[in-house]
């Protein structure tokens, strides 16, 4: 039986594999620092180095090799694609933008040059181009999986649901359990009115993986606008259940119980999300709307002053500002993480672009 390579990680050793990869890279980058000291203008050496840093996360110096490379010769395609890919590890989107523009043009077949651009697009929220980048990467190779799901993602970003909605119907095609696709279809059905399809999906995801509590707040909210609320209560408690110190389920019944007038209920739930998450916006807010309803004013105008804090950017005792706050006030809404789908990472932490090497 394979070891899960996350359980490294949770012993807190590295995976063998991956030590095995680092190994191999360093050895490579020694003979290619030997080889070059021979040919120090060889081009291919040159551009080796390049992804050869870009693999160890060294950015810097993989732009500057690559660099030296595209200064001799701006139409060889590979090192264009290198180049534009090492800006966007470092944050460089325009620059990146440009040299993978120049890569394309070179090399007009190359789907990963169209994927790395249409990630680094989407950096700079630039989501017609990354919709026409994500489509021409898909034309060139139709079963590229992640390319489906990052357009899907543009699409949903230049709100284009049913555009959205088609291509997550083709990838999972592919890839038919994979259960963030199928919460992004469950979150674009729910996005475009189309609850019965929502609910559908949502059900799917917990069949997926029923120790998921997004999935189950998710399928709350679903239950929510089918207005099954003994459903939708049982989905946010089970949330609760298998996250105890995850506030979201707690803001979504509180903002169910407030919908069908079970206001002191509500309160309740509002305030253990506030205390599980001091900078749950939507809670402060809807605890506001709670108390002023039951005639406690004076705890309303704190719960008020506490929302407008931190809608005005001032953490009280740190962390983050909170979320988006919906003022409609519907049930839970399905969460969004915000991030693309499919999980293409850019460096660290930044998705939408494949590996650099070739």
């Amino acid at each position: 039986m394979k070891i899960d390579p996350e359980i490294f990680e949770e012993l807190g050793v590295k995976d063998p594999e991956e030590a095995k990869r680092e190994l191999a890279i360093t050895k490579r980058f020694r003979e290619v620092k030997k080889e070059l000291k021979k040919d120090p203008e060889n081009a291919d050496l040159l551009i080796e180095l390049g992804s050869l840093y870009m693999d160890g996360g060294n950015a810097d110096d993989a732009i500057k090799e690559l660099t030296a490379v595209v200064s001799k010769n701006k139409n060889n395609a590979r090192a264009q694609k290198l180049l534009g890919t090492a800006y966007a590890m470092n944050n460089q989107e325009d620059e990146a933008i440009i040299a993978l523009n120049k890569a394309a043009e070179l090399c007009p077949d190359d789907a990963e040059i169209f994927f790395n651009l249409g990630g680094v697009y989407m950096l700079k929220d630039f989501f017609e181009n990354a919709v026409r980048s994500f489509s021409k990467a898909i034309e060139i190779d139709p079963g590229d999986t992640l390319a489906y799901a990052n357009l899907a993602a543009a699409y949903d970003q230049y709100g284009q649901l049913d555009e959205e909605i088609n291509t997550l119907k083709k990838v999972l095609m592919f890839n038919p359990e994979d259960r963030e696709l199928r919460s992004a279809l469950s979150t674009a059905y729910f996005n475009s009115g189309n609850y019965d399809e929502a609910l559908n999906s949502a059900l799917c995801v917990v069949d997926l993986d029923d120790k998921d509590p997004q999935a189950y707040c998710n399928l709350g909210s679903c239950y929510s606008t089918k207005d099954m609320i003994d459903e939708a209560i049982g989905a946010f408690k089970k949330a609760s259940e298998l996250s105890p110190d995850y506030s979201l389920p707690h803001t979504n019944l509180g903002s169910l119980y407030a919908t069908v007038g079970r206001i002191e209920k509500a309160i309740k739930e509002f305030k253990q999300a506030v205390s599980l998450n001091d900078h749950d916006a939507l809670a402060w807010f809807n605890l506001y709307n709670c108390y002023k309803e039951v005639g406690r004013t004076e705890d309303g105008n704190d719960a008020y002053r506490r929302y407008e804090e931190i809608m005005k950017g001032q953490p009280q005792g740190g962390g983050d500002s909170g979320d988006a706050v919906n003022h409609n006030n519907i049930p839970g809404g399905v969460s969004q993480s915000g991030g693309y789908a499919g999980g293409g990472s850019m460096g660290e932490s930044q998705p939408g672009t494949e590996s650099a090497i070739s």
